[in-house]
């Protein structure tokens, strides 16, 4: 019986041991598991607000408020048995657990409207601070935890020596036992039954500690994974902010953004640095309209121009319209604003300065339409104030085209310099702009051209008076720095009434022809147009036509008329003269085509013929008689010159000195050192000069003393041989008889 009570005491005390493990194993996870399923509650329920803040659609708003349930009912257990003693035993556990509390009640409110903008970073920014506090608890649940069952295990170690002793009392009084036994033993089974009921609990339990270990655990690893990825867009997220914020404050424009509520979202600094605001004075959140009212009040610009974009910005909002505008006080200040709207109902806008591209597109538009140096309108205005009156009503239909030309101008450039020819001009605008009413225009066409419009003129004594006043005015002599200078002026009238068709270009031309009549008569002087004017024009320039192909077709011809030394009582030479052979007018006089080609030019090529066909006669003639050729003065200034006289005298083979260059006074009026230089090479060839027309100018002598002529002839002469021209022989005919 003591054997058997022994080995009951035995198995009773190994039971013990068993059951002690077992309860140290279960029960270390009844309060941690709770407060660890608060925790992981807590953090799913950040997992789901952060997966509903990047809005991909997986998460939705109801998730997110059933998240919210949850979170509340496991925290509700803060305050219910084991758990509440547990808080309430440590101060600083009761303190996180009030905050976490009031953190969860005061996310209801931003659950409630977690569709309106800035609603789920305030619920983060709630949430996030708890995560790295939840863990505490529960490790402080742990602590405690075990802790009560360490206590329990001392209370059943304590039981356990009871026990032992009591087994020892038993073997003392293993007779009354023995009386017991049998009770005892029952007693003893029925215990076991229900250790064996409490074991099978436990072990269920500790399974179900194991899964619930192995989840957190889990969820433990993905919180940390959804950390790591919100850390990577929070690191992505201020590098675009930082990015933002250096292209917004880099912007050369001025920028605002307001959302649909009218309240300002962002602004960039030269926002602020446009409308002269402190940095503290405006920041966002403050209403548009109470940013306008700050603009205003720091007087950058006019408080009616602020006041009248902030309207338009209304309006436009009100309209749905996005479009570009621009505003302009009475200072001359302007702002370009480009308006646009925001998908939400918002709209940003921005700003620039265009005061100082105003102020130079409108100095661009006068330099477009005046002239820089006199500041008068050019022809491009001319011509846009003229098309404009010849579509005005009829009664303002009749005015007065003057073009005018500076007679002298040149000599004034070429004896007292560039600079006080452009002195003379100034002054020169400035008489006319005196000559005319405010009603009429002066412009300067070009060079020492001008031009006025006369409104109205509606007969010829009205521009006859002007054309006489603006003579007149002109012809006084001017002072240049202290020096006198005296021009002429030459004016061509064209009539708007009398004008064939309604071009500007016409009446210009009308005018400009009728100025050519007048500086043919002298200078000084004004001409009206007149249609034979257009038909001699015409005629010159068909004239003009034909001589460019004259040349190539043949139709010149030399004719030669003798040159007697009286003296000898014999011909000494023969002068070549050129004229024209034409299939439809007949025979042309060279005064008649002779100036033309000096101004168009063709006087070089085809003087250059009449050098070689005069040396190629000459050349059969019999030594001494000379060949006397004229040089026109565009000849004398051309370059080649030298070298076509060169090339003629090559080709015929005749003697230099057989060969008589005729230079005309006027050639020499306007001498250079280019001239003379072209002098002295055109006789270094052994050819001889000859001044003709002697006496014409103002200073003869001083010619014959700048350069050596061979001889020279008077006017006397020369009009003898205008006079004996038909009596001369044609190039083709034999070697005249002498």
């Amino acid at each position: 019986m003591a054997a058997l009570l022994l080995g009951l005491a035995v198995y009773t005390a190994l039971l013990i041991v068993r059951e002690k493990a077992e309860l140290r194993e279960i029960s270390r996870y009844n309060l941690t598991w709770m407060v660890t399923q608060a925790a992981l509650q807590v953090d799913r329920f950040t997992s789901l607000v952060a997966g509903f803040a990047d809005d991909d659609g997986k998460v939705t708003a109801q998730n997110v408020k059933l998240g919210y349930e949850l979170v509340v009912n496991q925290v509700s257990l803060f305050n219910q048995g084991a758990p509440a003693a547990f808080v309430r035993s440590d101060p600083e556990l009761l303190r996180l657990s009030i905050e976490l509390r009031d953190a969860i009640g005061s996310a209801e409110v931003e659950i409630e409207h977690l569709k309106q903008p800035g609603a789920v970073h305030r619920l983060l920014a709630t949430l996030l601070p708890l995560n790295p506090k939840l863990p505490r608890i529960a490790s402080a649940a742990y602590v405690h935890n075990g802790a009560l069952i360490a206590a329990e295990l001392d209370r059943l170690d304590t039981l356990q020596w009871i026990f032992s002793s009591l087994i020892v009392a038993s073997l003392l009084c293993s007779v009354i036992l023995l009386l017991v036994a049998r009770w005892h033993y029952s007693m003893l089974t029925r215990a076991h039954a229900r250790v064996q009921r409490l074991v099978t609990d436990l072990r269920s339990s500790s399974s179900q500690l194991e899964e619930a270990n192995r989840q957190a655990q889990s969820a433990v690893a993905e919180i940390h994974s959804q950390n790591r990825v919100l850390q990577d867009r929070d690191r992505a997220l201020n590098v675009q902010n930082s990015r933002f914020d250096a292209a917004l404050n880099n912007m050369s424009q001025a920028l605002c953004m307001v959302d649909a509520s009218q309240h300002l979202i962002v602004c960039n600094s030269r926002f602020r640095e446009l409308f002269g605001l402190p940095a503290e004075t405006i920041v966002s959140g403050d209403s548009a309209h109470s940013v306008f009212q700050t603009i205003m009040s720091a007087g950058r610009f006019e408080a009616a121009m602020i006041k009248d974009i902030w309207a338009t910005h209304q309006t436009l909002v009100t309209a749905r319209q996005s479009r570009p505008f621009h505003r302009e006080d009475s200072r001359g200040s302007a702002i370009s604003v480009s308006h646009q709207l925001m998908a939400d109902g918002g709209w940003v806008a921005t700003y620039e300065d265009i005061t100082e591209r105003r102020r130079v597109e409108a100095q661009i538009n006068f330099m477009a339409h005046h002239d820089a140096l006199t500041r008068l309108p050019n022809r491009v205005l001319l011509k846009n104030r003229l098309e404009g009156a010849l579509h005005a009503p009829q009664e303002m239909d009749s005015f007065a085209v003057l073009c005018l030309d500076l007679d002298g101008f040149k000599a004034v450039n070429d004896t007292l310099g560039h600079g006080m020819g452009d002195q003379l001009l100034e002054q020169v605008a400035q008489r006319l702009s005196a000559c005319v009413r405010d009603r009429d225009m002066v412009a300067r066409l070009g060079g020492d051209e001008f031009a006025v419009l006369q409104f109205p003129s509606h007969r010829r004594a009205d521009s006859e008076i002007l054309a006489q006043r603006i003579i007149e005015s002109l012809c006084a002599p001017y002072r240049l720095d202290g020096q006198l200078a005296v021009v002429g002026v030459s004016v061509g009238i064209a009539l708007s009434c009398e004008r064939t068709g309604a071009a500007s270009e016409q009446l210009l031309r009308n005018a400009d022809l009728a100025l050519y009549r007048a500086k043919g008569s002298g200078g000084r002087t004004y001409r009206f147009f007149e249609p034979s004017m257009d038909a001699e024009l015409q005629a010159r320039r068909q004239i003009e036509l034909d001589l460019r192909s004259a040349l190539e077709e043949g139709q010149f011809d030399l004719w030669y008329q003798p040159v007697f030394d009286i003296a000898a009582t014999r011909v000494s030479g023969f002068e070549a003269l050129i004229c024209w052979r034409h299939p439809m007018r007949g025979m042309i006089s060279p005064a008649e085509f002779i100036p033309l080609a000096e101004e168009t030019g063709l006087i070089v090529p085809i003087g250059a013929w009449v050098l070689r066909e005069a040396c190629l006669s000459a050349a059969a003639w019999p030594a001494p008689h000379h060949i006397a050729i004229n040089l026109s003065p565009v000849q004398i200034r051309d370059e080649n010159i030298v070298r076509t006289l060169q090339d003629a005298l090559t080709f015929t083979g005749i003697d230099p000195s057989r060969v008589e260059l005729e230079i005309t006074e006027t050639a020499l009026l306007n001498q250079s050192e280019r001239v003379l230089s072209t002098l002295y090479e055109l006789r270094s060839l052994g050819v001889r000069t000859v001044l003709d027309d002697f006496g014409t100018g103002y200073s003869s002598l001083s010619y014959l003393r700048s350069f050596p002529f061979d001889r020279s002839r008077s006017t006397r002469v020369s009009s003898a041989k205008s006079a004996a021209g038909p009596t001369a022989w044609p190039s083709s005919s034999p070697w005249p008889t002498l």
